[in-house]
């Protein structure tokens, strides 16, 4: 029951957040939403019905540096972007390597982070290995950090 109730605090939360308005129709409507929502994906959530607190605390602890990483990506391809020579200025590659991660959680936070991060995409991601393509070979480095920081996540899974 407590799973179905803190999905439903954050999915209400983050619509009012992201909304900003506070008409009667929305709020009905984002409850509603947000019912519906939590009834329809809990188990995608939370499939042993239980909320891991300190997961979530490490979630919530790595969103600062994830977002440090994308301004720092977002400056590294302005840099790139004005330049006046751009076709001698950018080497594309991709990069392959094993991971450190190996659950499902830690996969998934590191190839969304990484494809989220301006400059690089995840083309392939398990837990054997992981294939990200990459505007500069600059950016190497950012998918490396990305992981270390993952990794710490990982561990109170």
């Amino acid at each position: 029951m407590f799973s179905y109730i803190f999905s439903f605090i954050v999915l209400l939360g983050f619509w009012i957040v992201l909304s900003g308005h506070f008409h009667t129709l929305l709020i009905v409507l984002a409850l509603l939403s947000s019912l519906i929502v939590v009834y329809l994906t809990n188990d995608l959530f939370f499939p042993n019905k239980k909320v891991n607190i300190r997961l979530l605390l490490k979630i919530f602890l790595y969103i600062p540096f994830l977002l440090k990483e994308i301004i720092s990506s977002n400056i590294q391809v302005l840099k790139i972007i004005f330049k006046k020579d751009i076709k001698n200025t950018i080497s594309p590659i991709m990069v392959e390597f094993k991971p450190k991660v190996k659950s499902d959680i830690g996969v998934t936070l590191l190839g969304n982070s990484i494809t989220l991060t301006p400059g690089t995409v995840t083309i392939f991601a398990s837990d054997k290995q992981f294939l990200v393509h990459a505007v500069d070979k600059d950016f190497e480095s950012g998918i490396y950090s990305l992981q270390e920081k993952v990794k710490e996540v990982e561990k109170v899974v």
